[in-house]
């Protein structure tokens, strides 16, 4: 198995970008879903309400810069010193986690929110003096994430998109599903016997898989909504009330990054 492709969301929520390596850290890959907008009462903005977000994505330039565009490339604004440091200054929530961020301040802000049609939205940022951990029922002690919606990295392979895909009869596009890594394999869904892999040099763990709602509907780019791809998979993939695509990961350590086309090797499975 190797690595197919690498994703990056700077913002969460906003579209990400298809990148050859990252860096992993103990949150997720450096910059990946470390900024977030909110709303009035600091709770988190999210596709599953707005599916227009989906038109609109957020990359870095430079040292601290974050650039706001269409998916087209037309720019929105720019937000120089976006990383600004020190403890949490404002209260967001994400989901039942209540915890402080770093408010970005800049003259561009209400702008850019204007256009991607949240007025009086607000921009966070998670820096080294601010901590989130991971729910206690499935983390190791010191663990933590960033605004992701509950672990650091999500995992996903290519042979349970293809078999999803031949259900709908429609070749669907990975970014739907918002995957960290993408992992080239031939088995569907071998991955939901997956407790631990290395990739490249990195270790992993694979603490449960990642319950889908309404986002794994939404078209990359356009956000318009597709209701059958998450019936088709509700169809063979529910237990309990849980819709499974894909497996959520904390790391474990390594070095250096890890790039498109690194080896993957199952180091834990569950027992049979």
């Amino acid at each position: 198995m190797r690595v197919r492709t690498l994703y990056r969301y700077p913002v969460k929520s906003l579209g990400g970008a298809a990148v050859s390596e990252l860096e992993p850290s103990g949150r997720g890959f450096v910059d990946d879903r470390r900024w977030m907008l909110i709303d009035e009462r600091g709770r988190f903005i999210s596709q599953r309400s707005l599916p227009g977000l989906a038109r609109f994505r957020a990359r870095i330039a430079g040292a601290d810069t974050l650039i706001f565009e269409t998916v087209g490339g037309e720019v929105l604004g720019e937000v120089a010193g976006a990383r600004p440091v020190g403890e949490g200054n404002v209260s967001v929530t994400v989901w039942d986690d209540t915890f402080p961020a770093r408010l970005v301040e800049h003259p561009e802000i209400p702008s850019i929110v204007r256009q991607l049609g949240l007025p009086g939205a607000r921009l966070v940022y998670m820096n080294a003096e601010v901590h989130r951990p991971v729910d206690e029922r499935y983390a190791k002690a010191g663990e933590e994430v960033s605004f992701a919606d509950g672990y650091p990295y999500l995992i996903t392979t290519t042979a349970s998109l293809d078999d999803l895909s031949e259900k709908t009869e429609e070749a669907l596009d990975e970014r739907r599903f918002r995957p960290n890594i993408i992992v080239e394999t031939s088995v569907p869904f071998a991955e939901d016997n997956w407790r631990a892999l290395r990739v490249g040099n990195h270790q992993f763990r694979l603490p449960k898989p990642c319950a889908r709602c309404i986002m794994v509907t939404h078209e990359p780019e356009t956000g318009n909504r597709n209701p059958r791809v998450l019936a088709e998979l509700a169809a063979y993939r529910k237990e309990g009330h849980k819709i499974l695509f894909g497996m959520n990961a904390c790391w474990e350590g390594g070095e250096g990054t890890i790039r498109v086309g690194d080896v993957v090797e199952e180091t834990g499975a569950v027992s049979s």
